[in-house]
């Protein structure tokens, strides 16, 4: 069985999101966020680098959420949460799917280490400063291109979908997703109200 490896409000969400979604059988293995875990002997040999997602899967071990979700997808999803290759709608999907961790993470990833995870004596606010403007101007752009829809492609959901959700996920519990966000704050509305999305982030 497909083996998970979890922590609380980071990237391993969308793993358990789109198992969920897909109703993938898997086993959670719930880590701490904290060095005891993260960097103990154990799970060291399956992530060398001490992060979440890692998944275990017929003696293939993955550890990037991304790739994660496209092998899941292509394994299990049957043509569900993308369109299809070739398809016009294609390329837009791939971009946001790429867009949530390529370009849209590295600032927020930024602000968790300045503000939150690094012992404040390493912290550099002035990194974290730019990154929460760099964010912001994110947010702006996500706010015209969700006009009128009800998703990121559109009116169907997709693992795109999956993909930015953590990291709106991640903007709201840093209070940056402000009143004047309309369409972003429905547009999360939405997804956080699907079971999938409630049982990830429990």
């Amino acid at each position: 069985m497909l083996k998970v490896y979890h922590a609380k409000n980071t990237r391993s969400v969308r793993v358990v999101w789109l198992c969920e979604e897909l109703g993938i059988p898997y086993e959670l293995k719930v880590l701490n966020f904290s060095p005891a875990d993260l960097q103990s002997a154990e799970y060291l040999a399956v992530h060398p680098l001490g992060k979440v997602p890692a998944i275990e899967d017929d003696g293939q071990v993955l550890n990037e959420s991304g790739a994660i979700l496209q092998y899941l997808l292509e394994k299990h999803g049957n043509g569900k949460l993308e369109p299809k290759p070739g398809s016009a709608a294609r390329g837009r999907y791939l971009h946001w799917f790429h867009f949530a961790e390529a370009t849209m993470m590295v600032p927020i990833g930024n602000i968790a280490q300045h503000s939150f995870i690094r012992p404040e004596d390493k912290r550099i606010p002035q990194v974290a400063a730019e990154s929460v403007e760099s964010t912001k101007k994110m947010l702006g752009i996500l706010e015209k291109e969700l006009a009128g829809k009800d998703y990121i492609c559109g009116s169907d959901f997709t693992a795109a979908d999956i993909m930015l959700g953590y990291d709106l996920l991640l903007c709201k519990m840093f209070g940056l997703l402000s009143d004047d966000l309309k369409n972003v704050n429905a547009y999360f509305g939405r997804l956080a109200s699907r079971p999938a999305f409630q049982k990830a982030t429990a």
